[in-house]
């Protein structure tokens, strides 16, 4: 096991002392519960990116079938320039300019010879380019967007969740959900400490969630994935 001034000086010391703290100062079970946590962040990272992947696929078609029942101008295709309706773009269009930028800088970043270099972004490139933010917006969030939010329930958002009920409390338990595993998702992108997080909660918010989408989906989302064995692996378990 390397010794602790050799970890402090690959880890930092900020970043370390939460560890040694849990461990009551003792640097190999620090070590040991640091490197717990890092399989801990690589299976949460795993976990999320089912649920974004599920919700982003979930409301696209629901979207695009709203939409394009909004007048003879708009189509499927929601995310094209112009081509969401003022609900929508009321929402979205500071998120869909972003995301139409990146995908045509993306276009042009690829190297000479692939076939797609400088093609015009499609639906399905800028469709990748929105973030996990923007889903969750859609459904309940900020307070300004409330009414917006509710009315786009009512007529189109509800049907990406088909297992629960279209109500109010469902939109809003939906919303919890998806702002909480975002958040989570976040802390685990940015390297943060999670000494403090429930897993067995957390997997209960990511597999309730797919279920509202298909029952079957929690099947596929756990079928290789680590959580369970690492909540039983917590080292603090055996101190």
């Amino acid at each position: 096991m390397p010794d602790q001034q050799l970890v402090v000086a690959m880890l930092g010391e900020a970043r370390f002392r939460p560890y040694l703290v849990a461990a009551g100062n003792d640097g190999v079970r620090a070590l040991d519960l640091y490197l717990w946590v890092t399989e801990v962040s690589g299976a949460l990272h795993a976990q999320t990116s089912f649920v974004e992947i599920a919700v982003r696929n979930a409301l696209d078609p629901v979207i695009g079938e709203w939409n394009e029942g909004q007048g003879d101008k708009y189509r499927r295709n929601w995310t094209a320039e112009d081509g969401a309706a003022p609900l929508l773009y009321s929402m979205l269009h500071g998120s869909l300019n972003r995301a139409r930028g990146w995908a045509r800088k993306e276009a042009f970043s690829r190297p000479a010879g692939h076939p797609r270099r400088n093609v015009t972004p499609t639906h399905d490139d800028v469709l990748t380019q929105l973030t996990f933010g923007v889903w969750s917006s859609l459904i309940y969030g900020q307070r300004e967007d409330h009414a917006r939010q509710q009315q786009l329930w009512e007529e189109a958002t509800h049907r990406a969740f088909p297992h629960v009920a279209r109500t109010e409390e469902s939109r809003r338990l939906i919303g919890q959900q998806l702002n909480n595993i975002r958040a989570l998702r976040n802390r685990v992108a940015h390297h943060d400490n999670l000494l403090d997080v429930q897993l067995a909660k957390r997997l209960g918010w990511t597999l309730s969630l797919l279920a509202k989408i298909n029952p079957e989906y929690p099947r596929l989302a756990t079928a290789r994935s680590p959580i369970r064995r690492l909540i039983r692996e917590d080292p603090r378990r055996s101190w």
